[in-house]
């Protein structure tokens, strides 16, 4: 019972319990660099994973299974998982990586076991399927074969994608001004 009541805390709590978690992260970032283009480049792709995904998600109405869904049933998380990734590289500091981790460990895994039990319950053969098929944290080489949706910049925006973008910018935005400072 308890065990239910914390998973649906974190899932109502998730987006708040990040926010000190990235003010954390900011104030002990050490920007490093050399590592900047890699940082770039596992951020653009985290971004472009969870685009990809918004432009599938149909939240509530169906079992995505289209775009990203057909190699991953999470890819959202896992294109935050890039994200965060790529701004720890740059941020050069174990704490945040400490943070990081545990905020994932502690706050998406529960998450995603909730998520996938409400699926089960809406979509109770189709779901089982799915998940036999398509694993939960880490890309597939086959691809599931029932695709339920198409892509849609629309259906980005109804997702808010555009907030994890904004968050990037102001993430780099400030690494920058850590480094002109240093300078």
């Amino acid at each position: 019972m308890a065990v239910k009541l914390y998973s649906q805390w974190v899932r109502r709590h998730r987006r708040n319990l990040g926010i000190p978690l990235v003010v954390a992260a900011l104030l002990l970032a050490r920007y490093e660099p050399r590592f900047l283009g890699f940082s770039i480049a596992l951020v653009v792709a985290g971004e472009a994973i969870r685009i990809w995904a918004a432009g599938h998600l149909r939240k509530e109405q169906l079992l995505t299974t289209g775009g990203p869904y057909r190699i991953i049933r999470n890819p959202l998380y896992l294109g935050s998982f890039l994200i965060a990734v790529g701004f720890c590289l740059v941020a050069n500091s174990v704490w945040i990586w400490l943070l990081v981790a545990a905020y994932f460990a502690l706050c998406y895994v529960p998450v995603i076991r909730h998520e996938e039990s409400v699926l089960q319950g809406k979509f109770p053969g189709e779901f089982s399927q799915y998940s036999a098929d398509v694993p939960a944290l880490y890309p597939t080489i086959r691809l599931y074969p029932n695709i339920s949706t198409q892509f849609s910049w629309q259906q980005v925006l109804r997702n808010k994608e555009y907030n994890a973008v904004l968050g990037i910018l102001v993430g780099y935005a400030y690494l920058v001004l850590i480094a002109s400072k240093l300078s």
